[in-house]
């Protein structure tokens, strides 16, 4: 990666949540990273027991993509999904953060 800024690919609301096609269309996109606004994730994303988000960052783990979702309120989610979400913002690969500008800042620094 180097000096080069990253690039992303934003994941659209208007699509079916499938992290498979995800990860492979931000491939096919040049990109390596993910951006995710909370409306684009389904509400089953915020409901660990749904598998969605594990399978997500397995996806993630296998192409060594990393992902960035802007979630301005964790508190409204789940004290699991805030544990969750808190334990992934002290990794490098899948972090959630308030606000876009800081969500696309993060991936830019990869």
């Amino acid at each position: 990666r180097g000096a080069s800024v990253a690039k992303y690919f934003e994941v659209q609301a208007t699509r079916t949540f499938d992290p498979t096609v995800d990860v492979i269309t931000c491939a096919e996109n040049g990109a390596d990273s993910l951006l995710f606004a909370e409306h684009s994730l389904p509400p089953e994303f915020f409901n660990l027991s749904s598998g969605l988000a594990g399978e997500l960052l397995h996806r993630l783990s296998i192409y060594q993509m990393r992902m960035a979702a802007v979630v301005p309120d964790l508190t409204i989610h789940s004290s699991h999904f805030q544990a969750f979400a808190l334990e992934a913002n002290k990794g490098e690969q899948f972090r959630f953060f308030p606000t876009r500008r800081e969500a696309i800042r993060w991936l830019e620094l990869a």
